[in-house]
């Protein structure tokens, strides 16, 4: 097992661009303020990855949100160690018949992040991403590579204190365990295990033509265990344990080879009869 604190979002070592990142951070941070929804903390680590992200798609010419291993940003942001749900918002830039300099990153993080909040609804998915009121932490990506120029955002809600999880792949029908500390004062509502099967290499035009994205659907959805002498409808008692606000969950690896993502929904107060939001996004792997 392996347990991410606290100091998860601690990263060493330095990333692109920071000043221009900065000034961006400080934009995002402006609008939300103006929407009455809370300012963002920078995550250094989301920063690191959007880099990686970035470079990557710079370089073999990828537009979107996919990589040529066909790995979504929820994806990406898991295996790099993220646990933390996660949203990405994504720019490209390209320059015929010449290079970006390295004075033009401030602008050109300010130029697309104003295209994103251009945008109106219904076709408003960037817009909405930057000013949901549930995050809690951003990051930015950036990289310039010849005439191409990639950028992220990487959106995450930081909120359980711990979360803890199998170290490496287990077989395929083995049962996972996995826990989290919630913050004080919160309750979850419900797991749900979503599943998708191991990534397919795309070609560059194959990712240009994918659109938005969203984590993989749901196949099993646990629910808190009853005190003894109640039953959910059904005569369900529930399937995982919730004591002093650790939560201790076996995640079935039911569907055979590939990524199993836990969400676990979560809020303040009570749960149940509640809308909730996942605050994780943690994936457990069932080996090939």
């Amino acid at each position: 097992m392996v347990r991410f604190g606290p100091d998860r979002g601690r990263v060493a070592g330095a990333e692109r661009e920071p000043a221009a990142k900065a000034a961006l951070l400080s934009r995002i941070n402006a609008e939300r303020r103006a929407a009455g929804v809370p300012p963002l903390k920078y995550d250094l680590f989301a920063a690191r990855v959007g880099d990686a992200f970035c470079l990557d798609a710079a370089v073999t010419g990828v537009s979107g949100h996919w990589d040529l291993a066909g790995r979504a940003p929820y994806l990406r942001w898991a295996l790099a160690g993220g646990v933390d749900y996660h949203a990405e918002n994504a720019c490209s830039y390209s320059r015929i018949g010449g290079g970006f300099r390295e004075d033009e990153a401030s602008s050109l993080l300010l130029q697309a992040h104003g295209r994103m909040m251009a945008e109106r609804p219904p076709d408003d998915g960037h817009r909405q991403t930057v000013l949901d009121p549930l995050w809690t932490h951003v990051g930015i990506g950036f990289a310039a590579a010849g005439g191409e120029v990639r950028m992220t955002e990487e959106y995450s809600r930081r909120l359980a204190e711990w979360v803890e999880m199998p170290a490496s792949p287990l077989p395929p029908g083995s049962v996972a365990p996995f826990a989290m500390r919630l913050p004080a004062g919160w309750n979850v509502g419900v797991i749900e295990v979503a599943f998708e099967r191991f990534p397919k290499p795309l070609t560059a035009a194959e990712t240009r033509r994918r659109g938005s994205y969203g984590y993989p659907p749901f196949v099993r959805r646990l629910v808190p265990r009853l005190e003894p002498g109640f039953t959910y409808a059904g005569g369900r008692k529930g399937d995982f344990d919730v004591v002093s606000g650790v939560v201790r969950a076996g995640i079935p690896l039911s569907r055979g080879p590939g990524h199993y993502f836990v969400l676990a929904f979560a809020g303040p107060g009570e749960a149940s009869g509640r809308r909730l939001s996942p605050i994780t996004g943690a994936l457990i792997t069932a080996a090939p």
